[in-house]
């Protein structure tokens, strides 16, 4: 902990700013592969409408005819696409959820027992290499995929509720409502993602898509770890001001709703 003059940025605003790029990633890894599959596989005919797309609704659809149309123009190798029926697609793009569903409650408790940072940092890593894999998992067979993504799942899946005990620990509770309002920047993410996926896949080639949004997710994991902190105790960097401001709010809140 150090005493002297404060930065830039206090160590709360730099929690923010991780939260908010690390729900956007988040989204982003989660996505990808909806977007790239318009033009990895040789056909889409008897594709479920909306399968694996979970929220996204008519955005995706939107997004995904944008994709199609920009690389209609673009030349994309036949070896570079998989013949795979209705029934691999959709397959692959549900997985997703297999694992996803596994971890969304469990993932909380973890968080409580070995730290939300921990959980929450480690399952951006792992999801961020997983999907700088998906390509040659493409290349292997579907049935990679489909594990690959059940995988990649059971890891975003346990990121959601792992910031809460973060919150509880760093946010006093009358900014808590805005903090948790920036897990919503998936949303923007999604935003993001799509237009740049439909970039990357007509000017590069459908696994930049993959190489993008995973290193970017793995560069945001190791800053993670850099920059973020379990308590504000445990910070080293934290100016004795910001520390005793938390942790007074924090206490005032809490002997306020005995």
């Amino acid at each position: 902990m150090t005493t002297g003059a404060k930065g830039w940025l206090t160590c709360r605003q730099v929690l923010n700013i991780m939260v908010i790029f690390g729900f956007m990633l988040n989204y982003a890894l989660r996505v990808n592969f909806t977007i790239a599959i318009v033009v990895m596989a040789k056909t889409l005919k008897n594709l479920t409408e909306g399968a694996g797309g979970d929220d996204l609704g008519n955005g995706t659809a939107l997004a995904l005819s944008g994709v199609t149309s920009t690389t209609e123009e673009s030349v994309i190798a036949e070896e570079d696409k998989f013949e795979w029926d209705a029934y691999q697609q959709n397959l692959m793009l549900g997985s997703f959820f297999w694992g996803y569903v596994l971890t969304e409650l469990p993932g909380g408790r973890l968080a409580e027992i070995i730290g939300g940072r921990r959980v929450f940092g480690y399952s951006m890593l792992f999801a961020s290499v997983l999907t700088l894999l998906t390509p040659i998992a493409a290349y292997t067979n579907y049935i990679a995929v489909v594990i690959l993504r059940a995988v990649l799942g059971f890891f975003l899946g346990a990121s959601w509720p792992a910031i809460h005990p973060l919150t509880a620990v760093w946010i006093p509770p009358m900014d808590r409502s805005k903090f948790i309002a920036n897990m919503m920047a998936s949303s923007l993410g999604a935003a993001i993602t799509m237009p740049i996926c439909g970039y990357l896949i007509a000017t590069i080639g459908w696994q930049s898509v993959f190489y993008f949004t995973g290193g970017l997710a793995l560069l945001w994991s190791i800053t993670w770890f850099l920059v973020v902190f379990e308590t504000p105790a445990s910070h080293p960097r934290i100016t004795a001001e910001e520390r005793n401001e938390i942790e007074t709010a924090i206490g005032a809140g809490s002997k306020a709703k005995k």
